[in-house]
Order: structure tokens, then C-alpha cells, then sequence
């Protein structure tokens, strides 16, 4: 197929743009300045803003499916919270909409298990409440995940779903996270700074960790398999303490022990329909931790590589 990706030159979208390639696909990578993407084979960048639904449109261009993957990402203390409503809802809605357009009736929606009211100690499934956009409450997903982020991330995930429902387009939306793996300067360049301090104090609380290749599969599989349109998906992994994945990383890393800090929580989430559905089938972290490890020595930290 040709599968245009939003958001290709970032941290997921370049896994995706991996994904897509080593499945056979043409991709059509869609970023905002194509000029300063290093050409690669099998690759055409193009333009399109979240902001701009006409670009948009152009870019989606005969393509058979598109994944939107373009967001603004948690972490950036300058962005407002309009910012926010502008690039993740408006943009997700607008994506949705160019590719009815565009005539492209296949979509794959980039969501995340921050959309959840997280509930301690339970396995959250697809059908777990939801965290209310409208609501400035506290949350436990505050402590790991930028709140703004998370609110307009649930409100962007009832937009695609109207737009889709509105509009004929076969949606199918993955809910990841927390994602690490190369490439990342957000989580996973944290983890590799904190392996590189000593002592290194790491708390025990279990988090699922997803590597960002095993979610561009998933992404890139479920283009392909349109009975999976209408369903939201958790990508995530099983949950494990933040110690064992930072000791992984600093024994691959050559590095002390972290001191563990013991903090008996967890949060964990049910992705066993992604793995009957989708062939989700996540690496162990040791496994991912050991590749992390593998990118920084040889001079990567969190720029993206071609």
C-alpha cells in the first residue's frame, strides 16, 4: 500500500516510517518542513500542517491508508493549554476529515492510555472510564503524564470518532504508552541519564513499558486489517517497576545498580485484544533496554537517525 504518516519526523513517526517500510509499503512521510528530511528510499516527504486541513488533503493524496500519528507531545512547558486544543483535537479532527477528502477511507488514530482515569492496582481495559476533558480534577496519570496532554488527548479521541462515524472513514484507534526505545529525548533519554548518575535512586512503582517498534507494528499491521475499523486498542506491555527497567539499561549500559525505592503502585493495562487482533506481541525490556543501549554507544541519545 501507500501510507502516508503524519508527524514521520518525530520519535514514533520515524519508528512508524521503519515499520512501514520493512512491511513493503510506500510511505509518504508528512511534516511540516519537508526540505530538511535527508532523503530515503522508498520515502516521498511532503507537506502538511495540523492547522492547515488543505495541506492536509494534498498530502493525502492517493494514498491508500493514512496513520495520524502528528500531536503535540507532553513536556513542552511553554505550550499553552490552547496549543494544545489547537494541534490535538482540531488537528486530530482535521486528519480524519482531509482523509475523507482525500477519498482515503483507512485510518489509524495514535491515542494514548493517558485518555484513562487511572485506577491503581486494576487492569485497565478499552472499555475503562475515561478521564473527562472538561475536568481540571486530580488524576494519578498527572504523575507521569503533562494533564493538558492527557484532556486533549480524550477530547481529541471523541473527535476522531465523530469525524470517522460522519464522514464513512474505517477508523481504528491504539492506545500506547508509556513508550520508550531509540531515538526518544523524552522518557528514554531521562532513563539514560539517571543510569548515568550514581547513585542512581529508582522507584519501584510497575508502569508498562512499550518499545516504539512494537507499537509501529501494531499501527502499520492494522492498515491492512479493516475488520479491526470501529475498536480502540491498548498497546502497552506488561507493567514493570521502573527499577528493573533502569537496572536493564545500566547493566547494558555497563553501569552500577540503581538503589531501589521501594513505592508499592502499578498500573497496568489489558492489551490482550491487540494481541488476538493485531498480532501485538511487545519485547521484554531487558530485550528493548539492551537496544537502547546498544544506540547510545554508538552516539545516539534522542535525535532522530536516517
Amino acid at each position: 500500500m501507500r501510507v502516508a504518516i503524519t508527524g514521520a519526523n518525530g520519535f514514533l513517526g520515524s519508528h512508524l516510517v521503519d515499520a512501514a517500510l520493512a512491511a513493503g509499503h510506500e510511505v509518504v512521510g508528512v511534516v511540516r518542513r519537508p526540505g530538511e528530511q535527508l532523503p530515503r528510499e522508498g520515502v516521498r516527504w511532503v507537506h502538511g500542517d495540523l492547522s492547515d486541513p488543505s495541506s492536509l488533503r494534498r498530502a493525502f493524496a492517493r494514498v491508500d491508508a493514512v496513520i495520524a500519528n502528528a500531536a503535540l507531545a507532553p513536556g513542552r512547558q511553554a505550550a499553552s493549554d490552547d496549543a494544545f486544543e489547537v494541534a490535538n483535537v482540531q488537528g486530530a479532527r482535521h486528519q480524519v476529515a482531509a482523509a475523507a477528502d482525500a477519498d482515503v477511507g483507512r485510518v489509524v488514530y495514535l491515542s494514548t492510555v493517558a485518555v484513562y482515569r487511572t485506577r491503581l492496582g486494576r487492569r485497565l481495559h478499552e472499555g475503562s472510564e475515561r478521564i473527562d476533558p472538561a475536568r481540571r480534577g486530580f488524576d494519578w496519570n498527572q504523575l507521569t503524564t503533562d494533564p493538558r496532554y492527557a484532556r486533549s488527548k480524550a477530547a481529541a479521541e471523541q473527535a476522531v470518532w465523530q469525524e470517522a462515524a460522519t464522514r464513512g472513514v474505517a477508523l481504528t484507534a491504539l492506545r500506547p504508552g508509556p513508550i520508550y526505545g531509540e531515538r526518544d529525548h523524552k522518557m528514554t533519554a531521562r532513563y539514560v541519564a539517571m543510569v548515568r548518575r550514581w547513585p542512581c535512586f529508582a522507584p519501584t512503582v510497575r508502569l508498562p513499558h512499550v518499545h516504539a517498534r512494537d507499537v509501529a507494528d501494531v499501527a502499520v499491521s492494522a492498515t491492512g486489517r479493516p475488520a479491526t475499523a470501529g475498536r480502540a486498542y491498548n498497546v502497552t506491555g506488561p507493567s514493570v517497576a521502573v527499577a528493573t527497567a533502569l537496572t536493564h539499561l545500566a547493566r547494558a549500559l555497563g553501569r552500577p545498580r540503581p538503589v531501589p525505592i521501594p513505592l508499592p503502585l502499578s498500573v497496568r493495562f489489558d492489551d490482550t485484544r491487540a494481541q488476538r487482533d493485531l498480532g501485538f506481541a511487545p519485547r521484554g525490556v531487558a530485550q528493548g533496554m539492551a537496544e537502547v543501549a546498544t544506540f547510545v554507544q554508538g552516539g545516539g541519545v534522542g535525535a532522530v537517525r536516517r
